[in-house]
């Protein structure tokens, strides 16, 4: 069976990463069964031009609809496809990307694939530095599959950067219907797994390239509403949000708060973590430079690994108070 895929792609406004990677990266797709759709708040006269050039690209504007979980319910209500795929503005797909996940969905019988989205090959030293802590086991909490290939798995939680599902379940568990972001994905899969009991296969073959941050600001501002909202999201009870990995930076962060407080009781043991933590993040930079060969690996990579835990768990901490408060209100 030839399925119909759609893909999906919520956006401000149709950019440099839709115009000269995205697009043409689609162009190069083996599997051709397609259609594209992209989702801008307003359509202007140089995007329409893409049109003409992509036979498979389709413009829906939104207007007043800003939130990427509600332009991605929009796309799946306008999608021809049988599955859809949501992507974001700064990934693009491997040349066998559907072909892959195609292969998922007809032989496997499954109804939600995902894949890892790796570096791309196009990026700056900070996307690198991120890269080598969101690949590492200490950098991601045990979620390095997002970022780089890894052994085919079930899981109950993935982002929406690499994520197809058949448009039946979708309609099924409501779409993403919320107005979290980040985290509509998270309250998709935890409908998925939990409410319609639904597998998600991750299948390291289906490879998107996946633009990280490319300033230091903006990747610790991703991270402080990551740990914001997977704090809230514990706080409700969602299933896919109960993992002590997610509450590892908040015991950190207060392990390091209390250190100088306890430093009369001083007992070596005590310091162990902090020696294990520093010798792993040295680790990371060491390898890093020794790929890279740039010195400034060294100093980053340790520095922006402890300032990514140190505000992650501040936010952890205030979206499960604010959760317990508000429950699924957490804005304003």
């Amino acid at each position: 069976m030839k399925l119909l895929y759609s893909i999906i792609i919520p956006v401000k406004e149709v950019n440099d990463y839709i115009r000269y990677e995205n697009l043409p990266a689609f162009e190069k797709q083996i599997y051709k069964n397609f259609e594209v759709l992209v989702l801008p708040n307003n359509i202007r006269e140089k995007d329409k031009e893409l049109l003409t050039k992509y036979p498979f690209l389709r413009i829906i504007p939104t207007g007043s609809v800003t939130r990427p979980a509600l332009k991605r319910d929009i796309g799946a209500k306008n999608a021809k496809g049988e599955v859809l795929a949501f992507i974001d503005d700064d990934a693009y797909p491997k040349s066998d990307w559907l072909k892959h996940a195609n292969s998922q969905f007809i032989h496997e019988n499954i109804s939600c694939v995902c894949g890892p989205g790796i570096l791309p090959k196009n990026t700056n030293v900070w996307e690198k530095i991120f890269n080598e802590i969101l690949v590492s086991p200490i950098g991601s909490g045990g979620y390095g599959y997002r970022f780089t290939p890894q052994k085919t798995r079930s899981v109950d939680d993935y982002p929406s950067m690499n994520f197809l599902i058949t448009k039946k379940l979708f309609a099924r568990v409501g779409g993403f219907n919320n107005n979290f972001w980040p985290g509509e994905d998270s309250k998709l899969c935890n409908d998925i797994v939990y409410k319609e009991h639904e597998k998600i296969l991750y299948s390291p073959n289906v490879v998107m390239y996946h633009h990280r941050r490319n300033s230091l600001l903006p990747y610790l501002h991703q991270h402080m509403q990551y740990g914001y909202h997977r704090g809230a999201f514990i706080a409700v009870g969602d299933k896919n949000s109960q993992k002590i990995n997610y509450f590892l930076p908040l015991f950190f962060l207060l392990y390091c708060l209390s250190l100088p407080v306890l430093i009369p009781f001083f007992t070596p043991l005590y310091f162990a973590p902090l020696i294990a933590y520093l010798f792993l993040s040295v680790a990371i930079a060491v390898k890093a430079f020794l790929k890279y060969k740039n010195v400034f690996y060294i100093v980053a990579i340790p520095s922006v690994l402890f300032l990514t835990h140190m505000l992650y768990g501040i936010s952890f901490l205030k979206g499960l108070v604010v959760g317990s408060i508000k429950k699924d209100k957490i804005y304003g």
